[in-house]
């Protein structure tokens, strides 16, 4: 395994409002985080920016990486390791040519995933996996399986992923699985950031 396949393992999904709180973003990435992804849509570039300035100081620190959503323009302007593009961005295929950094996009079936080889991505983010409110219909682990055996891209899968669920998921063979709601309303999220790394 690749050491920037590792940097995949346990992914955080960060707003604007949670990346201002360092304290606790360091104890999650002493924890097992070993990557952030600003994801904000509804911020404004100058929101994304100041946050993205925070995490990129954050993650050069733990040797971590950072990835902003959407935004090459503002990955680019703070030095972060790559940008993950979802449906609301500008296609993939359009942003390689240009952008350096490590391009991942966020896929939910088949096509996508093809769609994203064709475009040039490092890795893919593959949800919902569980069922998630407002996500659509969760690929369970089945289809999880059927998809990851469709690609040769790293997969970190998202989505409803808890410390119950976790050991089934990366058993299927994901370079990592990304999170959210499961560190940010742990009681104790580092703790739980250690077990979803494990």
């Amino acid at each position: 395994m690749s050491a920037s396949r590792d940097l995949l393992r346990l992914v955080h999904v960060v707003d604007t409002r949670g990346a201002v709180d360092r304290a606790s973003l360091t104890r999650l990435l002493d924890a097992g985080v070993t990557a952030l992804w600003l994801r904000d849509p509804a911020a404004t570039g100058r929101a994304l920016f100041d946050a993205a300035r925070v995490l990129r100081a954050l993650t050069s620190d733990a040797g971590a990486l950072l990835l902003v959503g959407d935004r090459p323009d503002v990955a680019l302007a703070v030095d972060a390791d790559g940008v993950q593009l979802g449906h609301r961005a500008v296609p993939p295929e359009h942003v390689r040519p240009w952008y350096r950094g490590r391009l991942g996009v966020s896929c939910h079936d088949a096509s996508d995933l093809r769609a994203a080889a064709a475009a040039g991505a490092d890795h893919v983010i593959l949800s919902p996996v569980f069922a998630v409110p407002g996500k659509g219909a969760p690929l369970g682990l089945a289809g999880l399986m059927t998809l990851l055996t469709s690609t040769t891209l790293p997969v970190v899968a998202l989505g409803g992923i808890t410390p119950a669920t976790v050991v089934a998921v990366r058993g299927l063979g994901v370079a990592g699985v990304a999170v959210a709601r499961a560190l940010a309303d742990a009681a104790d999220p580092s703790v739980v950031a250690r077990t979803l790394s494990a």
